[in-house]
């Protein structure tokens, strides 16, 4: 559990929970160093995007590449993240990390809430 404040003149902006590192990003680019990420009990954190996930990220990426970042760095493999899915065959999986299989919007939804929810 990680607890995000931001204060400044006229903003103060206080998050508690499971924060995913696309609200982490954004706020750092808006605030700066006035960003403070701790952990529950006071620990300051390290920055989530110095780490090396974000450091071989390209500048551009499609929504494949991103399900193939997240994967791995969930640890699983096209079949796990397939039977996370519902049941969904390895080569769906691939063929939506390769952009030849469209993500449609219900599935969007299931991974956006994924890896934070059993799917």
């Amino acid at each position: 559990m990680l607890f995000v404040t931001v204060k400044t003149g006229r903003i103060w902006v206080q998050i508690r929970g499971i924060i995913p590192p696309r609200v982490l990003c954004v706020l750092r680019q808006e605030f700066g160093e006035r960003l403070r990420v701790r952990s529950e009990i006071g620990k300051r954190m390290r920055n989530v995007l110095d780490a090396p996930l974000y450091s071989h990220e390209p500048q551009e990426m499609t929504p494949g590449e991103y399900l193939r970042l997240f994967r791995q760095d969930a640890g699983l493999t096209q079949t796990e993240l397939g039977r996370k899915l519902g049941g969904m065959v390895r080569q769906n999986v691939c063929g939506m990390e390769r952009g030849r299989r469209p993500i449609s919007r219900m599935m969007a939804l299931r991974l956006g809430r994924w890896p934070h929810s059993t799917l």
